[in-house]
């Protein structure tokens, strides 16, 4: 293959360049707008969440609230524009401390979603369980072979266009990447992941079906009013991410920007909804399962009000407790893991 003429090489960094401001530009946005949303419900956190004692469901809510700005902070500081001097070694801690912050957020909403279903369905502890490892074991499967991938992967100097740009750290490439455990058997785990998903999609709808069968007249309020409307938003996310990850995996890498665009949203909204979804479980009044889901998910009222009273309510938000997203500055993985868009021919 011949060598690129100079033009070639100019126009081949300049869409590259390009990219990676769109990409740049469009994660700040998304993630400009989270910073914004935590700002604005502060007063929930205040009102709702501090006031309780340290339990599994509070862990769980600080977890998916403020893991996600730390993984925000720290994957600015590794990954964009800022000039920064950061060692190779320190750029690989960086990155596993980021995909871990990311991952422990993306577990505390899959926990989430499986308490909901779990109590929806006046389920006993062990169906619960059961539950909540059909949620997480997907996501922590995927977790394990792309923080090892990252560890595995040389930690290189950058180059002098990083240098020069002011990015201050290494990008994994495509060949790079094929040499770790990150290859292996993507596709199946894909297809397991897409399997249970689906599985838990039609549990949630016969749930729905067998939970509310004597309030079809008044089905949405219900559902709205028992954070059912956070938690279908939720499972329509992930499920739409593991169809697009076994069926459109080729057409994502083939779009660069339409793999940013879906990686900002995904990165963003889970763990938002994932809050509000766990902010209505906490403010609901409850009634009509048996005692233990809605000791295992929602709170009660005080007797003829459904106001949320912090120092009257009990602390049934007793939870029961048992991803890195699209990266195209990152291991180059598209969808679930990541891709390299630092990289051009």
């Amino acid at each position: 293959m011949s060598e690129m003429s100079e033009e070639e090489f100019v126009q081949a960094l300049s869409e590259a360049v390009s990219l990676w401001r769109m990409q740049e530009y469009v994660e700040i946005s998304f993630y400009a707008f989270y910073v914004y949303y935590v700002l604005i419900t502060m007063d929930k956190d205040v009102s709702i969440i501090f006031p309780q004692k340290w339990n599994r469901g509070k862990v769980l809510y600080i977890v998916c609230r403020y893991g996600m700005l730390v993984h925000i902070a720290l994957h600015l500081a590794r990954d964009y524009r800022n000039y920064f001097v950061i060692s190779p070694v320190n750029c690989k801690v960086l990155q596993a401390i980021y995909d871990i912050a990311l991952w422990l957020v993306f577990l505390a909403s899959d926990i989430a979603l499986g308490l909901c279903l779990s109590a929806l369905l006046g389920a006993g502890k062990l169906v619960a369980i059961i539950i909540l490892i059909l949620f997480a074991g997907p996501s922590f499967v995927s977790f394990v072979f792309t923080t090892v991938s990252g560890i595995q992967a040389p930690a290189d100097p950058i180059t002098e266009l990083d240098q020069e740009l002011g990015y201050p750290c290494y990008i994994t490439s495509s060949e790079q990447w094929e040499t770790t455990i990150g290859v292996i058997g993507e596709k199946p785990r894909a297809y397991v992941s897409l399997a249970v998903t689906a599985v838990l999609v039609l549990l949630a709808f016969v749930t729905v079906a067998i939970r509310y069968k004597n309030q079809t007249s008044r089905l949405f309020q219900t559902i709205r009013r028992d954070g059912g409307i956070y938690y279908f938003s939720l499972l329509g996310l992930r499920l739409a991410s593991v169809i697009l990850r076994v069926t459109g995996q080729a057409r994502l890498d083939t779009s660069p920007p339409a793999a940013i665009l879906y990686s900002a949203i995904s990165d963003v909204l889970i763990p938002i909804l994932a809050q509000r979804l766990m902010i209505n479980m906490r403010k609901v009044d409850y009634v009509g399962t048996r005692p233990y889901a809605s000791t295992l998910l929602f709170a009660h009222s005080p007797p003829g009000g459904s106001e949320y009273v912090p120092n009257k309510m009990d602390d049934s938000l007793e939870l029961y407790s048992t991803s890195s997203g699209i990266r195209l500055k990152g291991s180059p993985v598209a969808t679930s893991e990541k891709s390299d868009a630092r990289t051009f021919a």
